[in-house]
C-alpha cells in the first residue's frame, strides 16, 4: 500500500510540474518551422537595440558541434522587429563557415543547413540587418 501511495504521489508531482512550464510562442513556432525531419536541440532568444556599428554581429555564443552531423539553424523574428535576424557560424580559427546572409545577392535565408566536417567549438553569432533593433529566436536542430 505504501508503494502505491508513494508512486501516485511522485506521478502527481511530475504531472503538476509538466503543466507548470512556461512556453514561448515564438520559440514554439520557430521550432515547428524547422521541419518534421528536424530534432530540436537548443534555442537562443535574441533581443538587441539599434546600433550604428555594423562591423560585427552582436549576439555571440559558443556551441559544440559534432563531425558528420547535419544541423539546421532556423531564425525567426518577433513581429515588432525592425530588422531581420541573421546568423553566422565561425570555426575555432575564427573562419566564417556559413552565414544566412549572402553578401553578393543581399538575400537572407530563414534557415540554413550545416553538415559539420570537424568536431569542435563553433562561434554562433546573431544580429539584425543593418544594426536595427529587434527581438527574435534562433533554433538549432539536428536533421535526422
Amino acid at each position: 500500500m505504501k508503494k502505491i501511495i508513494i508512486t501516485l504521489t511522485i506521478l502527481f508531482t511530475f504531472g503538476l510540474l509538466s503543466f507548470g512550464q512556461v512556453t514561448d510562442p515564438l520559440i514554439n513556432s520557430c521550432a515547428m518551422s524547422a521541419g518534421s525531419d528536424a530534432k530540436y536541440l537548443k534555442d537562443f532568444r535574441i533581443q538587441l537595440g539599434k546600433t550604428s556599428n555594423q562591423n560585427d554581429l552582436r549576439f555571440k555564443t559558443n556551441m559544440s558541434l559534432w563531425k558528420n552531423t547535419k544541423y539546421r539553424f532556423t531564425m525567426c523574428n518577433a513581429q515588432d522587429s525592425k530588422g531581420q535576424l541573421i546568423l553566422s557560424i565561425k570555426d575555432d580559427n575564427n573562419k566564417l563557415v556559413v552565414s544566412s546572409f549572402d553578401k553578393k545577392t543581399g538575400k537572407i535565408y530563414p534557415f540554413i543547413d550545416f553538415e559539420c566536417q570537424k568536431s569542435g567549438i563553433y562561434q554562433i553569432s546573431y544580429d539584425f540587418t543593418d544594426g536595427q533593433q529587434g527581438s527574435g529566436v534562433g533554433v538549432v536542430s539536428m536533421i535526422k
